[in-house]
């Protein structure tokens, strides 16, 4: 409908200044043009989509968002578990407890690494070779906001519980 209502000449525009093409022209001229424009931009779609399976940089965007949705997801069950029921505190204050399973092996927020793992596969499939800039600046962006609040949280598990693990890393595995 959008683009019906915005091909030129389709039919007088009552916000716009009328001009000689859109006062003259026949709706069903322009109603031919959107159909034309519409079926030449769904062949040029449909031609994109399976030639892209094809390309194995496609392939592992696809997969790197997929594992990281699916990691998300189990790392984020595995915090609000530990919400859902948490034992009861003799002073009534909140209850922290340290977090297990999956990454958390590893890592203090694998939800935040898997977050970053879902948009890297999400901009490789989008734009494997850089000429799309904007899923790769929100994979930066991303990034450079969500690190600084795992070193922190991280800082914040070591100094609240003693016994945290000392080779647990804050956000990449093995690294940072």
């Amino acid at each position: 409908m959008a683009a019906y209502l915005s091909a030129p000449g389709s039919y007088p525009k009552p916000l716009q200044k009328p001009t000689a093409s859109s006062v003259t022209a026949s709706p069903l001229a322009g109603l031919i043009q959107t159909l034309q424009d519409r079926v030449a931009a769904k062949a040029a779609l449909s031609r994109t989509l399976k030639d892209a399976f094809s390309d194995p940089l496609f392939v592992l965007g696809i997969t790197m968002f997929l594992a990281g949705f699916i990691s998300n997801i189990f790392h984020d069950e595995v915090l609000y578990d530990l919400r859902r029921s948490p034992p009861p505190t003799p002073d009534g204050k909140p209850h922290y407890a340290i977090p297990h399973g999956g990454l958390y092996r590893y890592i203090s927020y694998p939800n935040y690494f898997s977050e970053w793992v879902e948009f890297i596969g999400f901009a490789i499939a989008a734009s494997p070779h850089w000429e799309y800039n904007p899923p790769w600046l929100f994979v930066v962006a991303e990034i450079m906001v969500m690190a600084p609040r795992a070193y922190k949280g991280h800082q914040w598990y070591h100094q609240k519980f003693p016994d945290y693990p000392k080779d647990r890393k804050a956000v990449i595995p093995f690294i940072y």
